[in-house]
């Protein structure tokens, strides 16, 4: 009789087989008793141990696994988000400047305009300034300057 309990102890033991538990590509869990064949990440399988203490011990690890991976986690949300600052801050920097050489190309026009209006008030007759403003005025009217003129 103490044989046959003594097997029966030992049987669960004999029949313990490695699991796999892989990952694929995808993201989706599989549990196999084979390595990962589709080059997914392999993790072994670990039954829950059977003694207070390593079950302890083992729930200290994972919570320590768990905290180290949300502290990777916010580092890596801290720096996406400084690189986005970054990125917005070059981007406004660009549309500055752009604006900026607008700006500057419309004063160059308006003064240009100013000119030869000076001139044409001058000498009314000439046919060539008055085509030149109004050149510069086209050009004036496409630039949208009208946007850097003063309470506009």
């Amino acid at each position: 009789m103490r044989v046959r309990i003594a097997l029966l102890l030992l049987l669960p033991g004999l029949a313990w087989a490695q699991v796999y538990k892989c990952r694929s590509v995808d993201g989706r869990l599989a549990y196999s008793d084979r390595a990962c064949a589709d080059g997914g990440a392999a993790e072994t399988f670990q039954p829950p141990p059977l003694n207070v203490v390593e079950q302890d011990e083992r729930q200290r690890r994972e919570a320590a696994k768990y905290q180290d991976q949300g502290r990777r986690w916010a580092a890596d949300e801290a720096r996406e988000a400084r690189r986005r600052q970054a990125q917005q801050r070059r981007d406004e920097r660009a549309q500055a400047r752009e604006l900026d050489k607008a700006r500057r190309r419309c004063h160059g026009l308006e003064l240009q305009q100013r000119r030869l209006r000076q001139s044409a008030a001058a000498a009314p007759a000439r046919k060539s300034l008055a085509e030149r403003l109004a050149g510069v005025e086209e050009k004036l009217a496409a630039a949208a300057c009208h946007r850097f003129q003063e309470g506009a």
